[in-house]
């Protein structure tokens, strides 16, 4: 009780203090908060990332924006894009932000959010982008409690290290990224050329209507994900509406991710009203291989990325890959559809172990995927879906609509129908579970303006399983719901309070007997942004968790940020302190945290203990900038029936070094 009031006492009185972050960094976090539960410290938001600090650094021009571009400021709806270049078409040149929001759709709050991203520039008064170039290295190392690692077991030390090089120019791009994770050699042993992990990428424009080629690494998007949906992507989260999957087809890739991509050559090329994005694949990938009668062949995928031990190098890079296909699509005025298909084949075939789950998932050496989508608008109602079809007799169907029933009011419809027999192995569509196979669903979201200043947001969906999953018994369905209430008095001053509870069926153990039984999560969170002057800024967050399933738990979290950005200075501070006390890891809490940029993580906060981090960032000159980050998680001694732990502490430091030329 002590811990609790000393942690109150500190969250008053810390806020009297505010600060202010980097556009990026809030423009992401606000992104990646709204998933809440949904998201996790793996996810590959590299391309968001880089797409935000190119228009932080280099505005897009309102007035001379295609939809594609627009569309890569990852804060606008298709609808919304629609909206614009319409309105733009009607009335000439956009001079400000008081223009725009007549433009339905462009609510305060989504004008405040792409304020900094954009320029009201006439194009022909817009000089020509120069070539940039930048070197980022970075370096990070985390230190836990004695005893808690062996070291000893893994090849390399525990330090990870990245180093990142990117050239852009009009009409060309190129790019190189090299990452060591903890645990890994460098420069040694199955290392002996430095980095474990190496990507390449280059594209250039070719011709007029803005085709462009694509050799080395790159990464596949299409339709609404049933075919093929390679890195990040929204899925269901506090913008209820935002449902919607823009796809860009095909992008260089330069993230870290060592499994979501493609090696090889691609390209996109435009014709009139046709696009035609071709693409061929040839790489190696990890996975598990055996022998089975004399025969090779793999069950499972590496996925982990990680190359430490004797068993994760010899699945390095094991497995031969080709993929090819791609997509061709055609759009008149309003409307668009496009026909996409992926060919895999690997060269040792895939035998899946016998649990019941694997029973209707394809094996062997190929997999066939195709499809077709479509996006439109009737009126003021926009539709869009795709249909896939895969070997087996596997259909998948995802359809949606996003309409305006009033003139404060924004609702989306998404139904899917994904039986048992569909399998793609680059799907990544909007569903409740990760693996897209076996399910069937219906959402509703709902976004009210019901006064000005005043925003509540709410979603219900239902799914179902015919089949059993990994985690359950038996088929199974749930049910999941979100409700957010939130009110800014000022520009820079925001309140909410959000409810989500999701039901579903899980697996049980009782002896020999498996069966499905209820889980029931629900999490309650208060939070307050608020900022006082130009310098200092605010965040304040109270959340609860509720978990039943055989037995019921709870926690909570408490948590204070504040942010620091002097007035013409060349340096910034951030940092927060949290205390969380869960009964377990099932009613774990998240909490998005600030990083270095190009970085971000998202830690599960559980147990008993207090959470702080500090980031500092200064600019040398124009050229060089320095960024600095510190963080610990501290655990309060646990004593139970079972066990007595002491106390420990797990810390991390971060050091990150950009130059640009």
């Amino acid at each position: 009780m002590k811990k609790l009031i000393f942690v109150l006492s500190l969250w008053v009185v810390t806020g009297h203090l505010y600060a202010q972050e980097p556009a990026v960094q809030q423009t992401v976090e606000d992104l990646l908060e709204s998933m809440g539960d949904n998201m996790s410290d793996d996810a590959d938001i590299q391309e968001i990332l880089d797409d935000l600090e190119s228009f932080r650094q280099n505005p897009l021009l309102i007035n001379s924006a295609q939809a594609g571009e627009l569309l890569r400021l990852h804060l606008l709806s298709e609808v919304q894009v629609n909206n614009l270049l319409r309105f733009r078409e009607k009335t000439g040149f956009i001079y400000s932000l008081y223009e725009m929001a007549s433009i339905d759709g462009f609510t305060p709050d989504v004008l405040q959010k792409i304020e900094t991203f954009i320029s009201f520039g006439l194009p022909e008064n817009v000089r020509t982008k120069k070539s940039s170039n930048e070197i980022f290295v970075r370096s990070t190392r985390v230190i836990a409690p004695s005893g808690a690692t062996d070291q000893s077991k893994y090849e390399g030390s525990p330090e990870r290290y990245y180093l990142r090089l990117k050239h852009v120019s009009p009409g060309l791009e190129y790019g190189a990224v090299g990452e060591k994770d903890p645990g890994e050699a460098f420069f040694s042993q199955s290392n002996p050329h430095g980095f474990d992990y190496t990507s390449a990428y280059v594209n250039f424009r070719t011709g007029k209507g803005g085709s462009r080629l694509f050799a080395g690494d790159y990464s596949i998007r299409f339709g609404q994900g049933l075919v093929a949906w390679q890195g990040f992507s929204m899925g269901k989260s506090a913008e209820t509406t935002q449902v919607f999957r823009s796809a860009p087809g095909i992008r260089s890739y330069s993230s870290t991710d060592e499994n979501q991509f493609f090696r090889g050559l691609a390209g996109y090329f435009r014709s009139g009203r046709f696009t035609v994005s071709p693409f061929i694949s040839r790489t190696q990938i990890d996975a598990n291989l055996d022998t089975l009668e004399g025969k090779p062949y793999f069950g499972a995928f590496q996925t982990s990325g990680y190359h430490r031990t004797g068993s994760e190098i010899a699945g390095e890079n094991s497995l031969g890959q080709l993929a090819g296909g791609g997509q061709v699509s055609y759009s008149s005025g309003r409307w668009s559809v496009g026909l996409s298909t992926v060919y895999t084949r690997f060269d040792t075939g895939m035998n899946r172990s016998d649990e019941p789950y694997n029973q209707f998932l394809p094996e062997g050496k190929d997999n066939l995927v195709g499809g077709v989508d479509w996006k439109g608008s009737v009126k003021n109602v926009f539709l869009f879906g795709e249909a896939a079809i895969s070997g087996k007799s596997g259909r998948a169907l995802l359809t949606g609509l996003m309409l305006k029933p009033a003139s404060n009011a924004e609702l989306t419809l998404v139904y899917r129908n994904i039986n048992k027999n569909y399998f793609s192995f680059y799907s990544n569509a909007f569903a409740e579970s990760s693996r897209i196979n076996d399910e069937t669903g219906a959402y509703l979201g709902m976004k009210i303006f019901p006064a000005p200043r005043w925003i509540i947001w709410g979603y219900a969906d239902f799914f179902k399983y015919r089949w059993m999953k990994y985690t359950t018994a038996a088929p199974s369905s749930g049910a999941e719901f979100l409700a957010q209430v939130s009110y800014s008095p000022t520009r820079t001053t925001n309140v909410y309070l959000r409810f989500f509870q999701e039901d579903k069926e899980q697996r049980l153990v009782s002896g020999a007997l498996k069966y499905n039984g209820q889980q029931l999560i629900n999490r309650i969170r208060l939070n307050f942004t608020g900022d006082a002057g130009e310098q200092f800024k605010l965040k304040s967050r109270l959340e609860f968790s509720f978990y039943s399933k055989q037995k019921s738990e709870s926690g909570f979290l408490i948590c204070q940020d504040v942010n620091f950005k002097p007035v013409e200075k060349l340096y910034a501070l951030n940092g927060r302190l949290a205390y969380f006390k869960t009964d377990s890891y099932n009613s774990r809490l998240y909490a998005y945290e600030n990083d270095v940029l190009y970085a971000f993580s998202v830690p599960a906060l559980y147990g008993d203990g207090l959470r702080a981090y500090l980031n500092w960032q200064r600019r040398f000159g124009g050229n060089l900038t320095l960024w600095l980050k510190f963080a610990a998680t501290h655990q309060f001694p646990k004593t139970d029936v079972e066990q007595t732990a002491g106390s420990s502490t797990k810390s991390e430091i971060k050091i990150q070094i950009r130059y640009q030329f």
